[in-house]
């Protein structure tokens, strides 16, 4: 076999003729003993190879090629799951068809007798949120009734917002009647036999609180198994809502509903209905419990995640199965490229844990803020912290609520040590002053004077204050303002405050000047 390549370049280069670079690669073809040779009185290069050398040389390295084409840019295929790895085994539910294609939804009844923090469902229904209108005025909570509100969580892509975060799950708790709730859950259910719904109303007419169709309280969870099934998803669920006037969240107000706004505001041209009012009317009551839980449960807590009020106030631990929020996400990632359903079944059982429990924590914040007390015996309920008397204590007295105000305080003096009782003294004296119960008042100041001890400056100022402006005794005035300002002086440096001792030099000055029958400014008297 005869090569040649003519080389335009004149005179030629010897050594890299750069005519032959584009034949390099063909030439590496070739075994290394044959030998390339320019022909200096031809414009060429030859060279000999032999035939079969070169058909054998080509075979092996064609051996060497991968046979199929692999493409990095192209995600693999999802692995179908094993059996048991099944969604409908592990979290079995039903497919209900919407207009817009199937929605996959799981199903979960509790009779109102169902007992977590040693109370029953059936006690929220006694209550109103519209005690707490007062504080959350544009929660809309007034005329609202928890037999028409809908508890929702949603289990979402992505722990920020966006118009790339989905609310893969939207979970919806429900009061129902037990008839409504089995002919709803099986309406438009496929796999669900005729046996399975009479077994389900069967045990509906057993609860022990009727004889027949008792209400309950029902979880149904909407999941979204491929982006596909979203606009499915959001069809059920304001179909879901659309009897419903308001919604109970946890961080809601921050999180839940303003994702589903948005995801429903997205799809608004595909979707042919619209947007439950329960969600996207402003004026609609939404209860979120995380603000009165804070208000009520900071003070002693580390944290006021719903997980946490579970274990300290509900006295509830969930199993095993549950699995932390912020990894949600990535687990939802997991099951869509392996379609691994193990630990969605996680998943489902967080979400679900979360919406009941919402509704024991909605009685026990109700409960706490509308009646405090026992209206005949005026006994407090006996599972409250000496923190939690404190905090509500404040909160009713600025709902005008005093008498309840006082004696959440009182009893939390009681129950609280030295070091935490001087904000009940100080939230307690401000009412007794506000309402010129001046007696109780500065025996309440002195009792903190000599019950607590430290540098703590309040109680003299408020009996300086007291001494000078109701009794006129500028010298009992003088004494306590000294006495504030020596302990200051002789604390410790951690403890002093520099701008509390100018305060008490100033007052003092002032009231000796009074005494020695100065002139003091008017403007400097007024407190």
């Amino acid at each position: 076999m005869h090569i040649s390549l003519k080389n335009p370049l004149n005179p030629p280069d010897p050594l890299y003729p750069r005519s032959i670079l584009w034949a390099l690669p063909a030439i590496a073809c070739f075994p290394c003993d044959q030998i390339l040779r320019y022909n200096s009185s031809h414009t060429y290069f030859s060279w000999s190879v032999p035939v079969s050398s070169t058909l054998d040389r080509l075979r092996r390295l064609h051996g060497l090629r991968p046979q199929t084409r692999t493409d990095p840019d192209l995600p693999e295929p999802p692995r179908p799951a094993a059996r048991n790895r099944r969604l409908e085994l592990l979290a079995p539910g039903d497919e209900i068809e919407t207009e817009h294609g199937p929605c996959y939804v799981v199903t979960k009844h509790y009779p109102l007798d169902t007992v977590r923090g040693r109370r029953a469902l059936a006690d929220l229904l006694i209550r109103t949120p519209e005690s707490l209108a007062p504080l959350y005025p544009t929660s809309c909570l007034t005329n609202t009734d928890f037999h028409r509100v809908a508890f929702i969580d949603t289990e979402t892509t992505g722990l920020g917002g966006g118009a790339g975060v989905y609310a893969f799950m939207v979970g919806v708790g429900t009061f129902e009647e037990g008839k409504k709730a089995a002919d709803r859950s099986g309406r438009s259910a496929k796999g669900k036999s005729d046996e399975d719904n009479d077994l389900t109303q069967s045990a509906t007419r057993n609860s022990p609180l009727a004889p027949q169709f008792a209400p309950e309280f029902v979880v149904r969870q909407f999941f979204m198994r491929h982006p596909g099934e979203e606009l499915a998803l959001l069809t059920a669920l304001a179909d879901l809502l659309g009897d419903r006037s308001g919604v109970v969240t946890f961080n809601g107000r921050s999180f839940d509903v303003p994702l589903l706004r948005g995801r429903y505001k997205m799809n608004r041209h595909y979707l042919n209905v619209e947007a439950p009012g329960a969600l996207w009317n402003d004026s609609a009551p939404h209860l979120d419990l995380l603000h009165p839980a804070r208000r009520l449960w900071k003070g002693r807590l580390d944290s006021c995640a719903l997980g946490s009020l579970e274990r300290a106030i509900l006295a509830h631990e969930r199993s095993a199965d549950d699995v932390p929020g912020s990894m949600i996400p990535l687990l939802y990632q997991q099951y869509m490229q392996t379609g691994d359903a193990r630990s969605m079944a996680q998943v489902f059982y967080h979400n679900l844990e979360d919406i009941v429990s919402m509704t024991y924590l909605a009685e026990r914040v109700c409960r706490h803020f509308d009646d405090l007390f026992d209206n005949v015996q005026g006994v407090i309920d006996d599972d409250l912290h000496g923190h939690d008397l404190l905090a509500l204590g404040q909160v009713h007295e600025q709902m005008g609520r005093a008498d309840v105000a006082e004696r959440a305080l009182r009893r939390a003096l009681s129950l609280l040590g030295s070091a935490e009782r001087a904000e009940v003294y100080a939230s307690l004296g401000r009412m007794l002053k506000r309402q010129a119960r001046w007696g109780e008042a500065t025996e309440l100041w002195q009792a903190w004077i000599t019950s607590i001890p430290g540098p703590d400056v309040r109680p003299y100022e408020e009996l300086a204050k007291y001494c000078e402006w109701q009794t006129g005794d500028l010298e009992q005035a003088a004494m306590w303002t000294g006495w504030a300002l020596h302990n200051q002086q002789k604390a410790p440096a951690y403890q002093r405050s520099r701008q509390a001792i100018d305060a008490l030099t100033h007052r003092l000055d002032r009231l000796q000047a009074k005494l020695a029958g100065k002139d003091v400014d008017h403007a400097a008297e007024t407190e």
